[in-house]
């Protein structure tokens, strides 16, 4: 389960909430180790020794949630590989299994880089503390992606140009993914919900739907380039949260001529899933993206 646990907006956690996150996640791995033996000494030795490894699993634990902590919780951790380990989380469950430290992964997958234009500004620009948060959650978030998304579009990757860019796709075709959580426009700048149209000449398509707690939804199929009678097809799904406007997008690949591998069902469906939307309401209550209506540069 992904567990974002943050103080509310505007407020910055404590030393504190720190202690109590560290002490939460001891208390969940060790609960589940199995009752020390207490007659036969040889079980006793094998218990000390046991004892031993989750102590020594715990501290690397709780250096690693108090250094990535910057989510304000204990996230899902990933391979040096860039492929998603969910064995163990210190939010999971008390069944699962306790890591040694050798077996603990490094917890940010490797990021697809992008080189900005002249005058462009990437997430390299951003102060250290708020460069590793959104490194995080882009992280987390490649992850649930991966995991909703069809194996098409698998590994997902987060680019590092932006917290809202994302890529996917191993080898052959590579597709553009947007995952944009971004506070609206105010004032003049502000501007109407879009309205949810047709256009058969562009080969548009917009659907109204409806998500859980009655939040509506538009699911748009659009066509896009075109060259030798193919034609590059991407989806989008967006709607409104809290104080922010959501979109997600799968786009094809222009080079390589080859559609999104997804279906505006196969994004309304992520868009339905519970870690999904822990990510958008994170992101909503401690916004990454500059408001609508401002430019991103240099």
């Amino acid at each position: 389960m992904y567990v974002f646990m943050d103080p509310a907006p505007g407020e910055e956690p404590g030393r504190d909430d720190e202690e109590l996150l560290v002490r939460t996640a001891m208390e969940r791995i060790t609960d589940g180790a199995p009752p020390l033996p207490d007659l036969v000494p040889g079980a006793l030795v094998e218990g000390r020794r046991r004892r031993a490894r989750a102590r020594a699993a715990v501290g690397v634990t709780a250096i690693a949630i108090v250094g990535l902590g910057v989510l304000g919780s204990a996230l899902p951790v990933w391979g040096g590989d860039g492929e998603p380990v969910r064995t163990w989380s210190a939010a999971a469950s008390q069944t699962s299994p306790v890591p040694t430290p050798t077996s603990v992964p490094v917890p940010v997958r490797a990021p697809v880089h992008i080189e900005p234009s002249p005058g462009e500004s990437s997430m390299a620009d951003l102060p250290d503390d708020e460069r590793s948060r959104q490194q995080v959650f882009q992280s987390e978030a490649a992850g649930v992606l991966e995991t909703l998304l069809p194996e098409a579009l698998a590994p997902v990757r987060p680019v590092d140009i932006a917290v809202n860019r994302y890529q996917g796709g191993a080898e052959g075709p590579v597709f553009p993914l947007t995952f944009s959580v971004r506070p609206p426009a105010t004032g003049k700048a502000a501007r109407a919900d879009r309205a949810c149209l047709d256009v058969a000449v562009k080969h548009l398509r917009c659907d109204e739907v409806s998500l859980a707690g009655g939040m509506m939804a538009q699911a748009i199929t659009a066509a896009g380039d075109a060259k030798g009678g193919k034609t590059v097809t991407s989806v989008t799904v967006r709607f409104t949260y809290g104080r922010s406007h959501v979109t997600l997008t799968v786009g094809g690949d222009a080079d390589a001529m080859v559609s999104a591998p997804v279906t505006a069902d196969d994004l309304l469906a992520v868009a339905r899933d519970p870690r999904f939307m822990e990510l958008v309401a994170y992101a909503d209550a401690r916004p990454m993206e500059a408001r609508e209506g401002s430019v991103r540069g240099g």
